[in-house]
């Protein structure tokens, strides 16, 4: 694939159409499609709602608590999973899946997981009764539910040391979905503590059909980042040696954030004509003295650049360096005031310092 030094303008769009298809190739076409999807959905493999979640520093468990489309949500908490807004999922079939956390909560200490995964599961039932002194299971464990006598309507069960954080309280009767297993902090002192599920399910709709902001999920995800327990680091390596990849290489919201950043550093230089504020965010003479002479181009023709949008398609680790694949869009004005949109498949080259400061080091096109 042929990459060439970054040079922004409008691109043009190409539009294909099949003209030379009769109507009954057509039909015939999407009759064998819509089999094809029926047979796959016959397939689809059976799993249970109870899952292993792994987060960069340990790892715990959650519960699918909805199916949408071919995604699975997952509640689990959120102190194992601020670190990074990304996850590993571990099904019951031993099928481990990249998940991103779609939603995280500081005052719940929980976040969503969204897995894409057209698996099919039976979601549990909330339980909607009194939870002191209920029966119920967790790992498969028989427990009884207490209360503590502080102030806060907290409740616990006596549960193992070795109980993974995230792990679903289920009702002994019916199998009815108590709380999720998580632990607190009181006096300095972890205890165990249930998150009721009641508590939380008529706000979970609201969450899953939202999107958070990124700038929300990393600010939601430092203020958990205080009850992060340090876990079982050898079995998380193993976890990411069998997935094959290290998704806790990088933040991708970090990543999101720092484009965004540069992109609208890069809108005001050209508008004042300076490329010289770019200087913070550029790692290299060359990458600086390519955006002196756009800003410079762009200048002699009066024309104006507005970013809109950028999606992150894909991100590797080369060496010490993040290399992100990302579609940017954008708009051109030109000195008459004609507008045109714009978008381009941008690769970026990015090194973070152990300042935790990110440079931008090569900018290039893919073709």
């Amino acid at each position: 694939m042929r990459k060439k030094m970054l040079i922004l303008g409008a691109t043009a769009l190409l539009l294909t159409g099949c003209g030379n298809e009769t109507l009954a190739e057509v039909f015939h076409t999407k009759k064998t499609d819509v089999t094809t999807e029926k047979a796959v959905t016959k397939q689809q493999e059976k799993i249970v709602p109870e899952v292993k979640v792994i987060g960069e520093n340990g790892i715990g468990a959650g519960i699918i608590v909805k199916k949408e489309d071919a995604k699975l949500y997952i509640v689990t908490n959120g102190a194992l999973v601020s670190s990074k807004p990304t996850a590993l999922v571990q099904f019951n079939n031993d099928k481990l899946k990249e998940a991103d956390v779609h939603y995280i909560s500081t005052a719940y200490n929980m976040a969503i997981l969204e897995v894409p995964y057209n698996a099919s599961v039976k979601v549990p039932n909330v339980y909607n009764g009194e939870l002191n002194q209920l029966a119920v299971y967790v790992d498969s464990l028989p427990h009884i539910i207490k209360k503590y006598s502080d102030r806060v309507a907290a409740y616990y069960i006596d549960a193992d040391q070795n109980t993974l954080i995230g792990s679903p309280v289920l009702e002994a009767e019916n199998g009815e979905l108590v709380g999720i297993y998580f632990k607190r902090k009181q006096n300095g002192v972890s205890q165990p503590f249930i998150l009721p599920f009641k508590d939380i399910a008529q706000l979970l709709d609201e969450w899953i059909e939202g999107t958070m902001k990124t700038s929300d999920r990393l600010a939601q995800s430092k203020n958990l980042s205080h009850y992060i327990e340090q876990g079982d680091k050898e079995a998380v390596q193993q976890a990411i040696d069998q997935y094959g990849k290290n998704i806790f290489a990088y933040n991708v919201d970090e990543i999101k954030l720092f484009l965004d950043t540069f992109y609208k550093h890069l809108k005001a230089a050209v508008d004042i004509h300076d490329a010289s504020i770019m200087k913070p965010f550029v790692g290299t003479d060359d990458l600086q003295s390519t955006l002196d002479n756009m800003v410079a181009n762009y200048a002699s023709k009066q024309a104006k650049i507005r970013f809109y949008n950028t999606t992150i398609k894909n991100i590797s680790m080369e060496g010490q360096n993040i290399v992100v694949h990302a579609i940017t869009e954008y708009v051109l004005t030109n000195s008459a005031g004609q507008e045109a949109l714009a978008n381009s498949m941008m690769v970026y080259e990015i090194n973070k310092n152990k300042q935790g400061e990110y440079k931008l080091i090569r900018l290039t096109t893919e073709e």
